[in-house]
């Protein structure tokens, strides 16, 4: 079948494969084409089945999966490949290592995989829909998001060079290649950059502490993992913890960081939608919103929020993002006033935040 897709699956463990297989086999597109017990195996076999996509687990004898995914892209292969790692520091810090090292995207690995029907709606429902993504390609994906945009009304651009507006918060969404880009994104801003700045990046709970630290360690700025009830200050740069939306707040003593677990957006929590909405409410025209590379189109909604109070809106363009779904859709939607490559965009920030205000967080005038 022309459109059918073949799947590598590289686990040590024979009953995490059989789980994994049974899953697939109940998607009709997709196909098993080989199954590998380590990483070595995985690499000695990828010539002679040529998958389309490789799941990958993280622990495993002879190769693990972080060595096996750097001899994959030394051979040249481009290939997408997925890593399949446990809900534990350990399997977040090395999934983290693994995206560095070149791997796609990354899924958890279901909890209780005694119970087999659990197991199996746990892959359908995370693992499925990645492979489904990734082998419909970066193209098919902006194709999808320029199709998919419904019409909306189309907000005036306010972003002169020369704008006297200050920028009080700023406000990140990202998905896949986020730890790349926002490291990217970071490290071009000083370190006495005075303008908050919270992100959501779409991670499970362990990875969003994990990666906050790293990108502290990558970029010198002091990044963590949110809390309920920071308080945003000059500097501040916090990424909501997986599981939970996180939003700010105005409150009678400055603006604090709220979290909750309310119903996920687009299948996302925390999802990008509710911290820009909640920015509109507390800055106005005085927000700056920020899409970066990602699947899907979480961040829209709250980009038209975001528009509609008079606020700023820059989206990551095409060619240096991994996935152009999310600002794809935003840009494809009218919302973005700019759309830069990733390395202009810290630049940009700078021009019209630079400066910063030393009282970010005093009451919008919009």
């Amino acid at each position: 079948m022309n459109n059918e897709i073949r799947v590598m699956l590289c686990d040590d463990s024979a009953i995490m494969r059989r789980l994994i297989r049974t899953a697939l086999e109940l998607e009709p597109s997709m196909t098993v084409v080989c199954e590998a017990k380590h990483g070595r195996d995985a690499i000695d076999q990828l010539d002679q089945t040529n998958p389309d996509i490789v799941v990958m687990d993280i622990e495993m004898p002879v190769m693990d999966g972080v060595e096996a995914v750097r001899e994959i892209r030394r051979l040249g292969r481009t290939l997408p490949v997925i890593m399949f790692s446990s809900l534990t520091s350990r399997g977040a810090e090395a999934s983290l290592d693994a995206i560095a090292a070149g791997a796609t995207d990354f899924a958890t690995k279901p909890t209780g995989a005694g119970h087999i029907q659990k197991a199996l709606d746990s892959l359908r429902r995370d693992l499925v829909p990645k492979l489904m993504q990734w082998t419909a390609g970066k193209r098919a994906d902006s194709m999808a998001a320029a199709c998919n945009a419904e019409p909306t009304t189309t907000f005036p651009t306010r972003d002169a060079e020369g704008s006297n507006r200050s920028v009080a918060a700023i406000a990140i969404g990202v998905s896949t290649g986020g730890p790349q880009a926002l490291s990217k994104l970071l490290s071009g801003l000083p370190q006495d950059f005075p303008t908050p700045i919270l992100i959501v990046q779409h991670m499970p709970p362990v990875f969003t502490g994990l990666l906050a630290e790293r990108l502290s360690s990558q970029t010198g700025h002091c990044v963590r993992e949110a809390a309920d009830g920071d308080r945003l200050t000059p500097g501040t740069v916090l990424i909501a913890p997986g599981d939970y939306h996180m939003v700010a707040s105005r409150e009678r003593d400055g603006v604090h960081v709220r979290l909750n677990q309310e119903p996920p957006e687009n299948s996302c929590r925390p999802s990008v939608n509710p911290l820009f909405c909640s920015l509109a409410n507390c800055f106005g025209d005085q927000s700056l919103g920020i899409v970066l590379t990602g699947m899907g189109q979480d961040g829209t909604r709250g980009a038209k929020a975001l528009k509609a109070c008079g606020a700023r809106v820059y989206v990551q363009d095409q060619e240096s993002s991994i996935v152009w779904g999310m600002p794809g859709q935003v840009a494809n939607s009218g919302f973005a006033d700019r759309v830069l490559p990733l390395d202009q965009i810290a630049s940009q920030i700078l021009r019209v935040a630079g400066s910063g205000v030393r009282q970010p967080l005093a009451a919008s005038t919009s």
